[in-house]
């Protein structure tokens, strides 16, 4: 038997894209469907980019409101297979960059201008992904990840909610190591509010 490691899990949200387009429209909430429809009536332009210098500084002023410090340009831009970025009037106001395994598109980076939020960048960006993914044959748009132990008030909950807004599922994902200790430590931080709390504090601050 091949003994994959020690186990644990990790949460995300899956939305099935063997659905037909308008079953996967039908299936967002009216506030995501409003949010694509304001991104329309702004003349919002969704398209694949090169521009990972003008999408870097805006990630890592994303990360600065939020007090979390980002990785280099490159070593971040290395894991990415796409870079998509929405643009109002040649300027980019939002983008996202994605992972690519198998038949599944994962979201993995994603950032916008604090100023254009008001035109609904980031559900024009979600919609959009979604229909490229449909298009290009893959079979899962994975949200990139789901915090069980949000509650309200944290900005973790608020991204919770945006990702609940778009008719996917959650899911559990196996995940293994063979470092005991590591799991240990997942499952402890998980399960203790105390922990959880202090961890992302730490990592806020790495």
């Amino acid at each position: 038997m091949n003994w994959k490691g020690f186990k644990d899990y990790q949460t995300t949200i899956e939305i099935d894209l063997k659905k037909d387009l308008e079953t996967l429209w039908n299936n967002l909430d009216k506030d995501a469907r409003w949010g694509v429809k304001k991104a329309e009536k702004e003349y919002l332009i969704f398209e694949e980019s090169e521009d990972w210098d003008t999408f870097y500084e805006m990630y890592k002023n994303t990360l600065e409101r939020g007090k979390v410090e980002t990785k280099e340009k490159g070593e971040l831009q290395k894991l990415a297979a796409k870079l998509f970025v929405i643009k109002k009037e040649e300027k980019i106001i939002a983008g996202a960059a994605i992972k690519i395994q198998d038949r599944i598109v994962k979201l993995y980076l994603n950032a916008s201008e604090k100023e254009f939020l008001k035109f609904q960048p980031n559900n024009c960006l979600y919609w959009n992904i979604l229909k490229w993914s449909k298009e290009n044959g893959f079979e899962i748009f994975d949200l990139g990840g789901y915090q069980e132990n949000a509650r309200k008030g944290d900005k973790l909950y608020e991204i919770n909610r945006f990702k609940q807004r778009w008719g996917g599922e959650i899911k559990r994902i196996n995940i293994y190591s063979k470092n005991f200790l590591w799991i240990i430590g997942r499952k402890l931080i998980r399960n203790s509010r105390i922990l959880w709390e202090l961890n992302n504090k730490i990592r806020k601050r790495c």
